[in-house]
């Protein structure tokens, strides 16, 4: 499980938002990663050195409040407040043409960019979808998340439980292969769960994860006109694979790859494979050959 020693880069939204970042390689094919809940750029680490960097240029964002980002207490925390800030950083850096990857929560929030890009006439700024395991149709969410949006137990829970026991805990709900769940990574997940202020960000994003006001979104879906591919782990138990056979159905020409003996998130149990898959998705110039 390797570590890409890149530094850390900063891209300032607002007067109080920063949003931490880092940037791997120098090719033509710019490549933007967006973590999932309690979690952060570094999610994305096994995942970086399969790609040869005179192709591709890799940026990982760490969300507003997760990672090194900024945590202020402004209660905005929602999908499309996530969303309008991956739009403003893909337009300052001048990017076009992206190919936007998002895990869980983050991939939640790439379908919302992709949709408000193209409700704002900026067709050209995503050029293909990566949804790895995506937040895409509501349902309950993950007992965690169910504590977390309860305040006092909330608190109680990060703040009163031992942080290497709560990190532990959470992978093994996540991946299926425990093998997986290795001191470093624990020591990785703990640097994101320990941050200050951390507690606010993950109650007040939880409580904000309404099903309900996202349940007109999958009407939208069919409306995506971008190259899409949906990555899913065989044995996810945060969003059940059925999911993805719905998400496929509803993106016209997207392709679904299911990841055997795999949880949650396929770039961490699987990264060799879930690269593959990636790779061959970018290789193919007419991804959409696959519509009957």
């Amino acid at each position: 499980m390797s570590e890409p020693g890149n530094p850390r880069e900063i891209f300032s939204y607002s007067a109080t938002v920063e949003i931490a970042y880092e940037r791997h390689g120098h090719g033509p094919t710019p490549v933007v990663f967006l973590h999932g809940f309690a979690a952060a750029l570094t999610t994305w680490h096994d995942l970086v050195p399969f790609f040869p960097q005179e192709s591709h240029t890799l940026y990982l964002l760490d969300l507003k409040g997760f990672g090194f980002s900024s945590k202020p207490r402004d209660r905005r925390y929602t999908m499309e407040d996530q969303a309008a800030i991956v739009t403003a950083f893909l337009e300052r850096m001048g990017l076009s043409n992206v190919v936007l990857v998002g895990h869980s929560l983050g991939g939640g929030i790439a379908l919302l960019t992709c949709l408000q890009a193209r409700d704002g006439g900026k067709d050209d700024i995503v050029g293909r979808l990566v949804l790895i395991a995506p937040a895409a149709y509501p349902q309950r969410l993950p007992r965690i998340m169910r504590w977390l949006r309860n305040p006092l137990l909330g608190w109680s829970i990060l703040h009163l439980l031992p942080l290497r026991f709560m990190v532990r805990y959470t992978l093994e709900h996540v991946f299926y292969d425990h093998r997986a769940i290795t001191a470093k990574r624990i020591a990785r997940y703990m640097t994101c769960f320990g941050r200050r202020g951390i507690g606010y960000v993950f109650i007040t994003t939880c409580r904000q994860l309404v099903p309900e006001r996202y349940a007109h979104l999958p009407d939208r879906y069919p409306a995506i006109a971008v190259p899409t591919l949906i990555i899913w782990g065989e044995h996810d138990r945060i969003i059940r694979p059925r999911h993805g056979e719905k998400l496929h159905a509803a993106i016209p020409g997207s392709l679904l790859t299911v990841v055997p003996c795999c949880g949650h998130n396929p770039h961490e149990e699987r990264p060799g494979e879930t690269y593959e898959i990636l790779e061959g998705f970018l290789r193919n110039d007419n991804p959409f050959d696959n519509v009957p």
